[in-house]
């Protein structure tokens, strides 16, 4: 393959090392339209970099040796070498276009030739390279493109934002996890992250000055092989095939830098599998490089933005709209009246009703061969949904009251109601019930093991389903059923949990099964309960659950939520940031502004929105073209635009977010700004990629069955398991259900293929 030259000259055609003499500092015209500014510097050696600045803005950044690789000499126990030098050449050859060239002898006999090709358009500055290999060498080599950020501070005076990984700072974040600050050393801190575990491929910072820089891979391809994708090795590794590259921060003792590298090594810290116990990590580089081989030419794109943002929160809504604007998300249209009937029958085919107790049950296998579980159990919220479970099938009942499928809905969801209100409640001493024998249940310990004092009850258990419940009885109370005996039960819960409030509002994490006394006070969960009191408010009028939910949304604010640290969403998680804290305080912030019509509570929704599709990805990671299909969870070509990380610490994805379509369509109405209404039909339509449908079963047992999760990084395509639990199924119908009570008509518009 041949190379393609450093610099054109419209005389003497292309010449491979054009040398052009600069002034030592020089700034480049740019475009009316754009307050980025470029100059070139020139190094003490006589070669080239350059820097950029924000006519506008505080920010600017600085690279006096742009050209830099990490090389591999091939042998498994060797570790690579930096290679780093400046341009022979860089010229303006348009108003804001700099064409720069040099380059990097690696070997004998071996050198990559450098072309970047940089343009200026308003804040970002995007950088276009192509480096050709001459010659051959075992190994590798990665390269990397960087900008050295003016006036940086330690890590730890920054702000950082990573989309489903960091949030700030250390604050909330699971040892051991990208960003985290057990591994920190001043001067000395390195976080390369591969491209395929972000939902964006994106990394922004922020100084205490307000400055801000972000760093994209603006045209993201993803792909790689089924023997890297599909393992944990941290061998070295080289191969043509990889196209993902690592977002990268590093803080030295001269500066801290942001930037890229291509293909994708990750250090000094790297994730492996998750299990049962969590994450496996280790302070070990996995390297990925490209060959040595003569003619490759590795082609790849990075923009830099240049801005400010006022807090944290800022910085969030401002780098992520930006990756948006970029990458430009698209819907996957998907059947959603097929699937919603298709979904509801999965919950009536795990409906299990054993003498006086009944309810859908917690776990099946979704994928063909599922035998029965020997101990069902049927679990309050979260992963379980019980109440949710027959909520759906009340909705769908009501549909067709008359057709003996209704009317099996109907009555099974009420008699897993009636189950459940035979419970204590008031305190609560378990999240459930074995369906065998009517014994404690929880949704974090396993069925076969017996519930003690020890194991916690949880209050987003209780909170998530008592809004089932709620919202089960209003439909009846519509349609002329009244159902006093579901109210008084979710009172009951409420006016305990009122006795469990802490001064200034917050409220315990957990509780002690078989006693409901206080196990975890961290009241970083507190959000849970500001949705579950404006509801209760909402049916009974009674003004001290209305001024809870007030005091529970000011503390969730201003103990995390205004630096935008939304923790605590997942029990089966540490106390760390994760998705679900963010899209219940958008619920909760929803409904204390249309409780109250205070605007900061919707000021504060949109900040709760734009952190939570964060998790979401908006580019599309293609499963390994060389991997066996059948054995693919994700089946190749389905886009994963949509799906979300979980939690930080590992890099599992799902589709959670699925029930906050009308969220993000109710915000769209009350802010004006279409962006949100774009996110909600992405979430009513691509969530549903991997349900399976008539015809077309996805890997799936049957039509409306989905597994719980999948992951796109290590390994690509496949999930740590192939469970279903009744949370998958709940939150598909929610976001049908709950979209089409807000506005019918709207709800035809989005689901429209």
């Amino acid at each position: 393959m041949d190379c393609i030259p450093a610099i054109f000259s419209p005389k003497i055609g292309f010449l491979a090392c054009a040398l052009i003499f600069l002034p030592d500092v020089f700034a480049g015209a740019s475009p009316a339209s754009t307050p980025v500014k470029v100059s070139a510097l020139k190094n003490a050696a006589g070669t080239l970099g350059l820097s950029a600045s924000n006519a506008g803005e505080p920010a600017s950044v600085s690279q006096p040796a742009p050209l830099r690789v990490s090389l591999w000499n091939g042998r498994p126990d060797a570790a690579p070498v930096t290679l780093q030098g400046g341009y022979t050449s860089l010229r303006e050859t348009a108003a804001g276009d700099w064409l720069g060239a040099g380059s990097l002898r690696v070997a004998d006999g071996v050198t990559l030739e450098f072309t970047d090709r940089w343009d200026a358009a308003q804040n970002t500055l995007r950088l276009r390279r192509e480096i050709c290999v001459r010659g051959n060498a075992s190994g590798g080599f990665t390269s990397v493109a960087t900008f050295r950020v003016a006036d940086a501070r330690p890590w730890p005076e920054m702000e950082w934002f990573v989309p489903g990984m960091i949030y700030g700072n250390f604050d909330h974040m699971r040892p051991n996890s990208f960003g985290a600050g057990n591994y920190y050393k001043p001067g000395d801190y390195t976080v390369w992250i591969r491209e395929d575990r972000m939902p964006a491929p994106l990394l922004a910072a922020r100084l205490p000055s307000g400055a801000s820089m972000a760093v994209l891979n603006s045209a993201p391809d993803g792909a790689t092989t089924a023997a890297e994708g599909q393992g944990f090795s941290r061998e070295p590794m080289a191969d043509a095939r990889f196209r993902f590259g690592a977002i990268l921060a590093e803080e030295r003792p001269d500066g801290t830098s942001l930037g890229y590298a291509f293909p994708g090594s990750e250090g000094t810290l790297s994730y492996g599998r998750k299990t049962g116990a969590g994450p496996e990590t280790a302070q070990q580089w996995r390297h990925r490089f490209h060959p040595l081989t003569d003619g490759f030419v590795q082609r790849y794109e990075v923009s830099f933005r240049l801005g400010a943002a006022a807090d944290t929160n800022d910085l969030v809504a401002r780098s992520w709209r930006w990756a948006w604007d970029t990458l430009k998300p698209q819907v996957n249209p998907q059947p959603i009246e097929t699937l919603r009937r298709c979904m509801v029958d999965v919950l009536e085919e795990n409906f299990i009703e054993v003498e006086d107790r009944a309810g859908v049950q917690f776990l099946a296998l979704a994928a063909p061969g599922g035998k029965p579980h020997p101990n069902p159990k049927t679990i309050l919220g979260f992963t379980g949904y019980a109440l949710g479970s027959a909520e759906m099938m009340l909705v769908e009942a009501n549909r067709e009251p008359a057709s003996k499928r209704g009317r099996q809905l109907r009555a099974d969801a009420e008699k897993a109601i009636a189950s459940f209100l035979r419970r204590p409640i008031a305190p609560p001493v378990d999240e459930g019930f074995l369906l065998k024998t009517g014994g404690p249940a929880l949704s974090t310990w396993p069925a076969a093991k017996k519930v003690t004092e020890n194991q916690p009850i949880y209050l987003r258990s209780f909170c998530d389903d008592m809004k089932s419940l709620m919202r089960a009885y209003e439909r009846e109370a519509r349609a002329g059923r009244p159902r006093p005996e579901w109210l008084a039960w979710v009172r009951q819960f409420g006016d305990w949990l009122l006795t469990q409030e802490q001064p200034g509002g917050g409220f315990p994490r957990s509780w002690r099964a078989l006693s409901g006394k206080l196990l975890d006070a961290s009241a970083t969960g507190t959000f849970n309960a500001v949705p579950f009191y404006t509801q209760l408010y909402r049916i009974t009028g009674y003004k001290p659950y209305l001024d809870a939910a007030v005091r529970a949304g000011e503390f969730a604010w201003g103990t995390g939520h205004a630096r935008a640290r939304f923790t605590g969403g997942t029990i089966d998680n540490p106390d760390v940031i994760d998705k679900e804290a963010a899209t219940l305080s958008l619920e909760g912030y929803l409904a204390l502004h249309d409780a109250t019509r205070d605007k900061k509570w919707l000021d504060r929704a949109r900040a709760a929105a734009d952190a939570a599709e964060t998790w979401m990805y908006i580019w599309n990671i293609p499963m390994p073209a060389d991997a066996d299909g059948e054995k693919l969870h994700w089946k190749r070509g389905q886009s994963t635009v949509g799906i979300q990380l979980i939690a930080t610490g590992h890099s599992l994805n799902d589709a959670y977010m699925c029930w906050d379509v009308e969220s993000y369509a109710r915000l769209a109405r009350e802010t004006g700004d279409p962006h949100y209404m774009e996110v909600a039909r992405i979430l009513l339509h691509n969530t549903k990629a991997m349900v399976g449908r008539p015809g077309d079963l996805r890997g799936t047992r049957g039509p409306g069955w989905q597994q719980e999760h999948w992951c796109f990084t290590l390994p690509r395509g496949l999930g740590r398991h192939r469970e279903w639990l009744p949370w998958v199924t709940v939150s598909h119908l929610r976001g049908i259900n709950d979209l089409m009570d807000y506005d019918p008509e709207l709800y035809k518009q989005l689901a429209a293929q």
